[in-house]
């Protein structure tokens, strides 16, 4: 028994009523299955349709902005065109006629080739002058060169004239010493022919000055601090006589014995505190005080500017210094004349040491000194 399906039909019409079959309804079905899938794929159409429409009316209103901005640019360039074109009217280079640009094409291009060979003879006397102004810096180099050498040569020269003058004057000054020491008189001409007379009265003189205190007891001529005669002492404040003089000197310095003799004494006393006495020919004798140490002992020989001690500060002394005596047969003598005696002066001491009786020591010198003027 075929089953069938009562399907009833209203309308305006009025309802009518048939029956579907079995394939009648599988027609149905799918009829009703397609429809539903249109419905389905309508609708996702639509969502798409939908999107799709949306990102074209974005990409419009972007191509809307784009054309806003272009006409804004538009009518940019158009503002600056309408400004630049009165400026560039009143600019403007008139039209030349073509043919005269022909006409006086050979004449520009003959005066760019006359400029141009004048370039090249400017260039070229350029170069030259250059060349002559390399020349003439090199010549003034060695002009420069020359003159130096002419100052040095000069300043040389100079050098050696000076060196000369001081040798002539070491020459004129032992001249005169030889003459002193000859017994000479030093306003004569000097007759070498008198020499072998005259060694002689030099040897007698030469011997005095080694023999008898001279010349300064220390290495470097200094100042006297303290002279001979009545002082008041410097350590006990008693008025004194001071039997020598004080001569500065810097601690340890040498001091020198100032003529031949023999150590009588080398000690140390409270007073002196280092000292050394020598005693000497003819009746002299010499003393050195203060000593920061003694370098010769008791009946030692010693030779005229041998260091027998160093400069000191010892016994009653507030600072370094050398307390230097001279005697006569045991009486004090002021040490000034003696220290500056020597060859230039000799006869100077015998005029300011009265107490000395000097004619026995000179007579020989006296009397050489005499026959040689007669």
């Amino acid at each position: 028994m075929r089953r069938s399906l009562l399907v009833t039909v209203t309308n305006y019409l009025g309802s009518t009523q048939f029956y579907l079959t079995r394939t009648h309804q599988k027609i149905g079905l799918t009829i009703i299955t397609l429809t539903l899938m249109s419905l389905m794929v309508g609708g996702g159409a639509l969502v798409w349709l939908g999107k799709a429409h949306h990102d074209v009316l974005q990409q419009a209103e972007s191509f809307r902005q784009s054309d806003i901005k272009s006409k804004a640019q538009i009518h940019k360039l158009q503002t600056s065109v309408t400004t630049l074109l009165p400026a560039a009217k009143q600019t403007a280079i008139p039209m030349v006629d073509f043919q005269h640009f022909l006409n006086i094409a050979p004449a520009a291009a003959a005066s760019l080739e006359h400029l141009e060979s004048q370039t090249k003879h400017d260039n070229a006397t350029i170069q030259a002058l250059k060349q002559r102004l390399n020349e003439l810096v090199e010549s003034h180099s060695e002009i420069n060169q020359a003159l130096l050498r002419q100052t040095q040569s000069r300043f040389k020269m100079s050098q050696q004239l000076h060196q000369q003058n001081q040798e002539m004057l070491v020459m004129e000054q032992s001249l005169r010493q030889l003459q002193s020491l000859l017994g000479a008189q030093a306003d004569h001409e000097f007759d070498l022919t008198l020499v072998p007379q005259m060694i002689p009265t030099a040897q007698h003189r030469l011997t005095l000055l080694a023999l008898i205190p001279n010349s300064w007891p220390v290495a470097k001529k200094t100042a006297i601090t303290s002279s001979y005669g009545k002082r008041l002492h410097p350590i006990t404040g008693a008025k004194k006589m001071h039997k020598g003089i004080d001569i500065r000197c810097a601690e340890g310095a040498p001091i020198l014995a100032t003529a031949n003799g023999v150590v009588v004494s080398s000690i140390k006393s409270p007073g002196f505190g280092n000292v050394i006495t020598l005693t000497h020919s003819y009746g002299f004798s010499s003393r050195y005080a203060h000593l920061q140490k003694r370098l010769v002992q008791h009946a030692e020989f010693v030779d005229k500017g041998q260091v027998i001690g160093l400069c000191g500060s010892t016994g009653l002394s507030n600072a370094p210094h050398l307390h230097y005596e001279i005697q006569f047969l045991a009486k004090q003598k002021n040490p000034w004349p003696f220290i500056n005696w020597n060859l230039s002066n000799f006869d100077g001491l015998f005029q300011q040491v009265k107490e000395v009786q000097w004619q026995s020591l000179i007579k020989p010198t006296q009397l050489k000194t005499t026959q040689l003027q007669q």
